[in-house]
C-alpha cells in the first residue's frame, strides 16, 4: 500500500513513451512515463471548476495530533471522533512538542469551532476503526487493545459519545489480531479484522453482537484474509465488506469486496459490484497483496477505495468507486493509479484521499516525467462520461466504464513517516459544508496542520487560497505586433491554483490604473497553456513595462514579475 513497493519500482521503471499531447492555445503539453494503449482514447469526463458544493483548499486551524497518525473518523452532529496511533492532542496551529493535551489513540473535536472536546477515554492500544450507534449516544471503537478506562476490552469496546465513559453491559470480546472495521444496524454491532474468535466462539474475521448486552449473534459469514471496511448498504438488506480477502464464506467471486445478509449472513450472490472489482488473491507471493481499504455511503450509493501491490491478476482497481445502493451496479469507476484511501460522500461531491500518481483516464494529470503523488481529489456523486484507455499496461483497462468528472481542488500535503507507510490522508468524514481529513500528515499548503485538518465550502473569512505563482517566477514575453498593426502582444504561461480551474488574466501598464486587456484560460499544475493578451494601444515609438495579474473566482490575485518593451532609437 506504501509508494515504496518494490513491485511498484519495478513497474514504474518499464514505463516507455508518452501517454498523450494535448494542445491548448497554442501550447503543446506532453504528459510522459508510461505504455501507451494501442487504441485512440476517448475524451475523459471534463474536469471542473470548483462550484458551491466543493470545499476550497484553505486549511482551516483544527485541534492536531502531536506525532503519531489518525486511521479513522466519525461523525455525531458537529462532533468529529477521530482514532488511531497517538498520545497528546495538540492546539490548533501550535508548533510540535507544545500546547498538549493528553490523549490516549482517541479524541473528540468541534467540527464547526475545530476545538478539542472533554472526551478523553483511555486506550492501551492502537485503534483502526470507529462506528457511532444509530441513535448517536454511542461510540464503538475497534483495534488491537485489551484494555479500555483500566478495564479489560478485548479489542472491542463501547464509550458513551458524551463522557466516553465505557457503556454498561456491553462486554464483548473478539480474539486475534485485532478489529479493523465496524459498522452498526438497529440493535447490531458488526465487526471485521483479523480474527478467530468472538466472545469464545469460533469466528473467522467477521461477527457481530447485541448491542444492549454484547450476546454474540449468530451472524458468521466467513473470510480467508482480513476485512478492512465495513459499511451498511443504505437501500437493502446487506452489510457491505471489504478487504483483502479472496472469498466470502466460500465464495470466490467476492475478492476484496462482496455483500452479505446483514440477519443472516449469507452471501447475496445477486449483489453486482463483486463481479466487476476485484482485489484480492490468497495465491503464493500474492497474497493479501490487493484490497478494498475504505467504504462508505450515502442516501444513494456505496462508494470504496482500492489498492494493489500485484499485477492486474491480484487486483483491477487502484481508485475510487460508486456502486447503486441496494444492487450495487456499477454507477462510476474514477481509476486514478496510486493505492486510495478514505473515502466520503455528501450526496454531491465524492472526497478521497490516496497517493494518486497517474490518472489522465479521469482528465487528471498523466504519469509525470518525474513521479508526483498527489494526495486528495473531489468528484462528482454522479457519472458525467467515460474512461479513456488506461495507458499503463499493468493495470485494467476500464475503458468505456461510467465516470464522474474530477473538480480542480489539489491541496497541497507534507507526507507522515509514522506508519511507514509514507501517506498523507488515510480517512475522511464529515457534516454540513465541512469535511475532516485525518491522516500523518504532517502539514497542508504548508502551514501547521498535523494528522487532522478542516475544510468548508465558506471557509472563516472566505476563500484566500490564490494562484500559486508570482514575481520572478511567472514572467513571459513581449513583442511589438507586425509593422501594420499597432500594439504590443504579451504571452505568459498560465498560472494556476489549488482548487480554480479558470482564471482572468488582466494586462497592466506601468503607465495606467487599469487594465489594458483581459481575457480567461483553464491550466492546471501539469498544463498551463499559453495566455496571450494584446495591448492595442501601444505604439511602437513607446518603451512600456508591463505586468499579468491572475485572479480566481474569489478575487484572490498574483502578479507576474515585470516585462518590457523597448521602443527602437
Amino acid at each position: 500500500m506504501g509508494n515504496n513497493s518494490a513491485l511498484k519500482r519495478v513497474r514504474k521503471a518499464a514505463f516507455g513513451a508518452v501517454v498523450g499531447v494535448l494542445v491548448v492555445s497554442g501550447l503543446v503539453s506532453f504528459g510522459g512515463g508510461a505504455a501507451v494503449a494501442a487504441e485512440v482514447s476517448s475524451p475523459p469526463p471534463p474536469l471542473l471548476q470548483r462550484d458551491e458544493n466543493v470545499v476550497t483548499s484553505d486549511p482551516i486551524p483544527t485541534v492536531q495530533i502531536d506525532d503519531g497518525y489518525v486511521w479513522a473518523q466519525a461523525t455525531i452532529g458537529s462532533t468529529v471522533y477521530a482514532v488511531g496511533e497517538f498520545d497528546n492532542a495538540r492546539e490548533p496551529k501550535a508548533a510540535p512538542g507544545t500546547a498538549l493535551t493528553a490523549r490516549s489513540n482517541v479524541l473528540a473535536y468541534d467540527i464547526d469551532t475545530g476545538a478539542l472536546l472533554p472526551f478523553a477515554p483511555t486506550v492501551n492500544g492502537v485503534i483502526k476503526a470507529v462506528a457511532a450507534s444509530p441513535d448517536g449516544s454511542r461510540i464503538y471503537i475497534g483495534g488491537s487493545f485489551n484494555s479500555v478506562n483500566g478495564k479489560d476490552r478485548w479489542n472491542i469496546a463501547a464509550l458513551d459519545a458524551k463522557t466516553g465513559e465505557l457503556v454498561p453491559g456491553f462486554v464483548p470480546s473478539i480474539g486475534g489480531t485485532g478489529v479493523y472495521a465496524l459498522a452498526t444496524s438497529g440493535t447490531s454491532v458488526y465487526a471485521g479484522g483479523l480474527f478467530t474468535q468472538a466472545n469464545g466462539t469460533a469466528r473467522k474475521n467477521l461477527t457481530a453482537f447485541d448491542a444492549s448486552d454484547g450476546v454474540l449473534l449468530p451472524w458468521a459469514p466467513t473470510t480467508n484474509l482480513q476485512v478492512d471496511a465495513m459499511v451498511m448498504d443504505p437501500a437493502g438488506a446487506d452489510t457491505i465488506i471489504g478487504g483483502r480477502f479472496s472469498q466470502v464464506s466460500g465464495d470466490t467471486t467476492m475478492r476484496g469486496l462482496g455483500a452479505v445478509d446483514k440477519t443472516t449472513g449469507t452471501v447475496d450472490t445477486d449483489w453486482l459490484a463483486s463481479d466487476s472489482i476485484q482485489n484480492g488473491s490468497n495465491s503464493g507471493t500474492a497474497s493479501g497483496k490487493a484490497g478494498i481499504f475504505a467504504l462508505t455511503a450515502d442516501a444513494t450509493g456505496v462508494y470504496g477505495t482500492g489498492w494493489v501491490y500485484g499485477g492486474a491478476e491480484v487486483g483491477n482497481l487502484e481508485g475510487t468507486f460508486a456502486v447503486e445502493a441496494g444492487s450495487g451496479k456499477i454507477r462510476w469507476i474514477a481509476d486514478c493509479l496510486g493505492d486510495h484511501y478514505g473515502v466520503y460522500s455528501t450526496g454531491k461531491v465524492v472526497y478521497t484521499t490516496s497517493h494518486t500518481h497517474a490518472c489522465g483516464t479521469m482528465g487528471l494529470h498523466p504519469e509525470q516525467q518525474q513521479l508526483t503523488h498527489r494526495y486528495s481529489e473531489a468528484f462528482t456523486a454522479d457519472p458525467r462520461g467515460t474512461l479513456g484507455h488506461q495507458p499503463n499496461v499493468n493495470y485494467k483497462d476500464w475503458a468505456g466504464t461510467p465516470a464522474p468528472s474530477a473538480y480542480a481542488w489539489t491541496p497541497d500535503w507534507a507526507v507522515g513517516v509514522t506508519t511507514g507507510m509514507g501517506q498523507a490522508g488515510l480517512s475522511i468524514t464529515g457534516t454540513g459544508n465541512m469535511i475532516s481529513v485525518g491522516g500523518e500528515f504532517r502539514s497542508v499548503n504548508n502551514g501547521q496542520f498535523e494528522g487532522i485538518v478542516r475544510f468548508s465550502t465558506t471557509p472563516p473569512g472566505g476563500a484566500t487560497d490564490k494562484p500559486r505563482l508570482s514575481g520572478d517566477s511567472w514572467t513571459g514575453a513581449v513583442a511589438p505586433n507586425a509593422e501594420d498593426t499597432e500594439g504590443v502582444t504579451v504571452t505568459i504561461p498560465a498560472n494556476w491554483d489549488r482548487d480554480d480551474l479558470t482564471l482572468t488574466y488582466e494586462l497592466h501598464r506601468a503607465d495606467s490604473a487599469t487594465p489594458v486587456a483581459t481575457t480567461t484560460a483553464d491550466a492546471t499544475w501539469w498544463n498551463r497553456p499559453a495566455v496571450t493578451l494584446v495591448d492595442t494601444t501601444a505604439t511602437s515609438d513607446t518603451s512600456v513595462e508591463y505586468t499579468v495579474v491572475a485572479k480566481d473566482g474569489d478575487g484572490n490575485t498574483a502578479i507576474s514579475g515585470g516585462m518590457a518593451v523597448v521602443a527602437p532609437n
